[in-house]
């Protein structure tokens, strides 16, 4: 019989980590392969090791309220350091290891960061820009190191008695998380304990983690739905999280297949991945049997308007592959195709779509496993107020606005730009949207991102970059407004877009030749433009052979898009 969760009911968060680590005790918490082994660490283990890493960062001075950074790959380790500083009172700041070095700068400064805990990878990186640092007083590594003057993880260790925890209050700031910047500078967002404990107590609720599940855990955990829907939230629930560092399909599903995942966060690129793999070994079969699984698949779809499902029976093969055992995926951070979603589920696969930003904590709506619907982010989480503010009252769409106990405290240090996005309790988020007569979410777009053209006509990239997505030529784009330099539309905006072709369907010579390439997107565009109004049509693209410039979460960044692709390469046009 599996152990009871542990109550939220007047409990801190520390008192909850400390009764998770009792009441699971020899449960393996988390693990991560290393060679042909798995290195785990059970909940008796995680607990002793947070309380040395608590002890011994207050021997090394760290305060209540002290910035404490995180820059490292995941691994069991982060949990660990994570765990550590929360338990003496002390501010987690999650770093991207994928940051250059004046953005760590820039961060580590910003946010005053007093101690920093690294791993061999990124220690350099630290060190290096070390003497710039105003802040920083000590360097923990995660591994061994000849560097001088570096603490080591390991070395950690704590008296035989037992240690006072700091005293932690729900309003108090538990993470500076520093938003990916896709629009500009980074800024840090506090987020508390309160925060923390809404979003781990509603994420349960909707995908509900058991000791009997094993999470496999693919995204940074600097990203705010790792660290509360991948790390805190299963541990809650007795689950063991693994850590892999590779989005790589084979990877994943090998490892899948060894711990057999029952659930999984990630970005909607990982799904169309997955499905891209799908469908390309199903095409690559003998004609009867691509046949087949393409009948399976259309009845497999048919049934589900019925709400009849029998995919994971039809594709029970395919669910072998993914371990077996998979319960859900659970995709946010960018919207999904469609497309995928609608194979996912009709092989018979839970997929639910979300949707949050870093100030929510991040999840604000979620579809569940008894209500969603296609191209939907979901239903807010109970406790959660959403809100379309119109610019004007005929419009069926507007800036979706949140509130709840999810909302964060502010922007650090920056109050004028706090009082820009929250406004009488209410998150302004920036995005775009509609609310069905069912209360489901939509986004169409996000309100910087909005193409404005020479007659006023408004036109929301995401929306093309959806329709054109179906194309197997097109691997990625980014749709962005330029100036138009002829004409009548000469100084007002039009639609352009960069376009990285999918060089697995180009023939050799097509390779070669790049304007074929051009002339053959050119009429795969035409033909998917029929679905788009022609105001929202592409005016203009150009073809870029290279990987399109990315978040940590795989956003792709437009403003780099405009700055270091399309004015280079276009001559500023």
């Amino acid at each position: 019989m599996s152990k009871a969760k542990v109550s939220f009911k007047n409990v801190t968060i520390i008192e909850l980590l400390v009764a998770i680590n009792r009441r699971y005790s020899n449960l393996p918490a988390l693990q991560i392969k290393e060679g042909d082994k798995f290195r785990a660490i059970s909940y008796t283990e995680l607990g002793k090791r947070t309380s040395d890493t608590a002890y011994n960062l207050k021997k090394l001075g760290v305060e209540k309220g002290d910035r404490v950074a995180i820059l490292s790959e995941s691994r069991p380790e982060w949990a660990i350091a994570f765990f550590g500083i929360v338990s003496c009172a002390g501010v987690t700041v999650p770093m991207d290891i994928k940051l250059s070095d004046a953005e760590m700068e820039f961060i580590l400064n910003d946010s005053g960061t007093k101690c920093v805990f690294v791993s061999k990878k990124l220690l350099e990186t630290i060190l290096r820009i070390k003497p710039r640092l105003q802040f920083l007083q000590n360097i923990i590594s995660f591994d061994e190191t000849t560097d001088k003057g570096i603490n080591l993880l390991k070395d950690f260790k704590v008296p035989e008695e037992e240690i006072a925890y700091r005293d932690i209050q729900p309003d108090d700031t538990a993470l500076i998380v520093y938003t990916s910047g896709t629009t500009g500078v980074a800024k840090g967002v506090e987020l508390t304990y309160k925060n923390l404990l809404f979003e781990i107590m509603a994420l349960n609720k909707y995908i509900n983690f058991s000791p009997k599940n094993n999470f496999l855990s693919i995204l940074p955990l600097n990203h705010m739905l790792e660290l509360t829907g991948g790390l805190i939230a299963p541990l809650y629930a007795g689950a063991c999280v693994t850590y892999c560092n590779s989005l790589k399909p084979p990877v994943l599903i090998k490892l899948m297949q060894e711990t057999q995942t029952t659930t999984m966060l990630c970005v909607p690129l990982v799904l169309k991945m997955f499905n891209n793999g799908i469908f390309k070994k199903a095409d690559g079969m003998k004609p009867v049997k691509r046949k087949i699984f393409y009948l399976m698949l259309g009845l497999s779809k048919f049934l589900l308007n019925f709400n009849i499902h029998i995919g994971k029976i039809l594709f029970s093969k395919l669910h072998k592959q993914f371990g077996g055992r998979l319960k859900c995926f659970v995709s946010g951070g960018a919207p999904l195709d469609p497309n995928v979603e609608e194979d996912f589920n009709a092989f018979g696969f839970n997929v639910l779509q979300g949707y949050g930003l870093t100030e929510t904590s991040p999840v604000v709506t979620v579809n569940t496993f008894s209500e969603r619907k296609y191209t939907s982010v979901g239903i807010p989480l109970k406790g959660v107020e959403i809100r379309i503010e119109k610019a004007k009252s005929e419009d069926t769409e507007g800036e979706i606005i949140v509130k709840g106990p999810n909302i964060m405290r502010g922007y650090y240090k920056k109050p004028e730009k706090t009082a820009e996005v929250l406004k009488d309790g209410w998150f302004y988020t920036g995005d775009i949207g509609h609310i069905d007569d069912d209360g489901f979410l939509y986004i169409t777009g996000r309100v910087k991102n909005m193409i404005v053209l020479g007659g006023g006509k408004k036109v929301h990239p995401e929306e093309i970059e959806e329709v054109m997505s179906k194309s197997g030529l097109i691997k990625e784009m980014c749709v962005v407004g330029r100036k138009a330099t002829s004409g009548l539309k000469a100084g007002t905006e039009e639609v352009f877009a960069v376009i990285v072709p999918n060089e697995d369907v180009l023939t050799e010579e097509e390779k070669k030749d790049k304007e074929s390439v051009k002339v053959r997107i050119a009429s795969e565009i035409n033909n998917l433009s029929e679905a788009l109004a022609d105001y929202k049509r592409i005016s203009d693209f150009m073809l870029y052979f290279g990987e399109l410039p990315k978040t940590s979460t795989r956003k792709v960044k437009r403003k780099e898009v405009v700055e270091k692709i399309v004015s280079t390469l276009t001559g500023g046009e």
